[in-house]
């Protein structure tokens, strides 16, 4: 194993052994992480995680978005907002963590991504050590922490979904949408087994429309994967979404009663009242890239074997 690597994961133990120490002397919270993703793009992933927090934040939580779908910059064209910096740039030591956050409607607060974990890696131990303690400060702010992932399945996805404990899978009435959206389950189930998988039809015609979607994924998960989906609910077809988006803003606060909206707001309902048992072990957002890194190191180590033992370049 490098230098590097004896280094990274040395980091990653020592904030794992005092945040388990913490938890020992503490009780345990109810923050939730959801991480909401799709089997492909333009399925209206990034706008019902905005509308949804925004929901959320109506409710009376207090939600902190963070926006992993990278490179795209979903989040920010959605809401007209400029960010100049990233995670990355904290993870380099270049700005602090609260230079980053950015207050979106409805009081959200967004988080910009940039190259998730793998930046991490390009950072020294100091600086890994100050990025999980500043994420561990603000994370206490935040009842929900909703996760935008990109779309598909590439590594960068794969690394949430195999460790976030709540799951949301988004998908569209299209027949291509939907095989995405299986297979994504299909992966889910085998990176992730135990983890809450909860299905969300986008731009459905109607309830009866989206039920028959879900109930087909439901039921041919459960017979070849022994995996249990739930249907959280539909968002229909609306044009006052199409003309929120090209005005750069959530279809919730400027059309509240469109259908689309009222639909929002009733999975979002569903989302705050299901129960969740949240696992000591996973709590945090600090404590998730915690983990992020330590599976990043694991398959850069990996690599590096199958090439001769250079493990990270």
């Amino acid at each position: 194993m490098s230098e590097q690597a004896k280094s990274l994961r040395k980091v990653v133990e020592d904030y794992e052994e005092r945040r388990l120490h913490e938890m020992n002397k503490s009780p345990v919270g109810h923050q939730r992480i959801i991480a909401v993703t799709s089997g492909k793009g333009g399925v209206g992933k990034s706008n019902l995680v905005i509308n949804m927090s925004i929901a959320l934040a109506s409710c009376g939580m207090r939600v902190l978005v963070f926006d992993a779908d990278l490179g795209l910059a979903n989040i920010d064209l959605l809401l007209g907002i400029t960010t100049r910096y990233t995670l990355e740039h904290v993870a380099t030591g270049e700005v602090r963590l609260e230079d980053i956050q950015v207050t979106g409607p409805g009081g959200i607060k967004i988080i910009p991504g940039g190259s998730g974990a793998q930046c991490l890696l390009r950072a020294s131990d100091e600086e890994r050590k100050a990025l999980l303690e500043s994420l561990e400060s603000i994370e206490d702010q935040a009842d929900f922490i909703i996760i935008d992932t990109g779309a598909g399945l590439s590594p960068n996805v794969l690394a949430f979904l195999a460790l976030v404990r709540e799951i949301i899978v988004v998908t569209t009435p299209e027949p291509t949408a939907v095989a995405d959206a299986y297979a994504t389950v299909k992966t889910i189930a085998y990176e992730n087994p135990g983890a809450s998988i909860m299905l969300v039809v986008n731009m459905a015609n109607d309830l009866k429309n989206a039920s028959i979607i879900a109930n087909n994924i439901s039921i041919v998960a459960k017979k070849f994967l022994a995996v249990d989906t739930s249907f959280l609910g539909f968002v229909p077809r609306d044009p006052m979404v199409v003309k929120a988006v090209a005005m750069q803003q959530p279809f919730l606060l400027i059309y509240p009663s469109c259908n689309a909206s009222k639909a929002v707001i009733r999975l979002t309902e569903r989302l705050v009242g299901e129960s969740r048992e949240v696992s000591d072990d996973m709590r945090g957002l600090a404590g998730l890239f915690a983990r992020i890194i330590h599976r990043v190191e694991n398959s850069h180590i990996e690599r590096g074997l199958q090439h001769g033992g250079n493990e990270i370049g």
